[in-house]
């Protein structure tokens, strides 16, 4: 009898399963306020992830990679229909804290490594009130605040953090109303420094490392090299975070530098030119021109045209760093 008890369990392990068994799951939590492009960069993310996995998973491959987009407050799924009709996503809606979940999983020889990235907004009127309660040490989490749980398990403890600091807005352009009081350096300072004192206290698992998409680097690129402020290196990065987002680069810098990663992202549009001035500008989209420019993409791929390489680094960068 205890050997079929033993061979009945072995059939049943061997039976494959549809939901796999996770060893690890990790979290990279990913911040940026209203109109950051926090939107466009999970596109983005997900169109270079389905390159990613095509090449992954192979047959013979020895690693495989998948990933999920799991929807909460927003439409990712209706926004990347659009995106590869070249047209931008719709503006986030005030205090709509959590996004949509992403979600990778890299299935090894032995073992399932899985990372969740939640992507968040930080300039909401909810997120501040919670998150200045969990510093205070006000807040008891209760199973019916559905944000005050997600913000303790995605973000307070988080293993890295990803943000998205927009160079229009933090050159000071794109100043809309309300813009003035919803600046992202300050706005970023603040949720790192507060993430920051709350593992201290609490001790909780530590960041193990810090991504900044420095995004819409595209509209200002030609402005930013003639000022010495080529966001592809070292130096124009330091020059530039110096001078535009002082605040957030100190709390970076207190915490240790070699442990943050920069990219700078841009999206490509389409142009034409102004029959009144002769100037090249760009060219708003044809089925929705509230939603901005159309975006150029590449007929043969079947894609928008964006900078991708700084996706895929970001991928190694998260196995390498958050994964390991």
């Amino acid at each position: 009898m205890t050997e079929k008890v033993v061979q009945i369990a072995k059939n049943l392990a061997s039976i494959p399963r549809l939901s796999p068994k996770i060893e690890q799951e990790r979290r990279a939590s990913v911040f940026g306020m209203i109109e950051s492009g926090k939107t466009t960069t999970l596109l983005e993310l997900q169109t270079v992830c389905t390159d990613y996995a095509n090449k992954a998973n192979k047959p013979r491959s020895k690693e495989k990679f998948h990933f999920l987009v799991v929807e909460r407050t927003s439409g990712i799924r209706q926004a990347l229909g659009e995106f590869y009709q070249g047209m931008f996503p719709e503006k986030t809606p005030m205090n709509r804290v959590f996004e949509a979940d992403f979600l990778m999983r890299f299935d090894k020889m032995i073992g399932k490594q899985q990372l969740r990235l939640p992507f968040c907004e930080t300039a909401g009127e909810t997120m501040s009130q919670l998150l200045d309660r969990f510093q205070k040490g006000q807040y008891e989490i209760s199973p019916f605040m559905q944000d005050a749980n997600l913000i303790h398990d995605y973000i307070l403890d988080t293993d890295a953090i990803v943000l998205i600091a927009p160079v229009t807005r933090g050159v000071g352009i794109e100043a809309e109303k309300g813009a003035a009081i919803q600046l992202p350096d300050v706005n970023l300072s603040r949720l790192l420094t507060g993430i920051y004192e709350y593992k201290t206290i609490d001790n909780t698992r530590p960041i193990l490392g810090i991504a900044v998409f420095l995004t819409k680097y595209d509209a200002l690129r030609k402005f930013l090299e003639t000022k010495q402020m080529d966001l592809n290196t070292q130096e124009g990065v330091h020059k530039f975070m110096s001078r535009h987002f002082p605040q957030t680069y100190n709390v970076l810098g207190w915490y240790g530098l070699d442990n943050v990663k920069f990219w700078a992202t841009g999206v490509e549009i389409e142009t034409e030119k102004n029959e009144v001035t002769g100037e090249v500008q760009g060219k708003l989209h044809p089925m929705d021109p509230q939603r901005g420019y159309k975006i150029k993409i590449d007929h043969v791929r079947g894609v928008p045209i964006f900078t991708e390489q700084p996706f895929y680094e970001f991928i190694d960068w998260l196995k390498n760093t958050v994964m390991a």
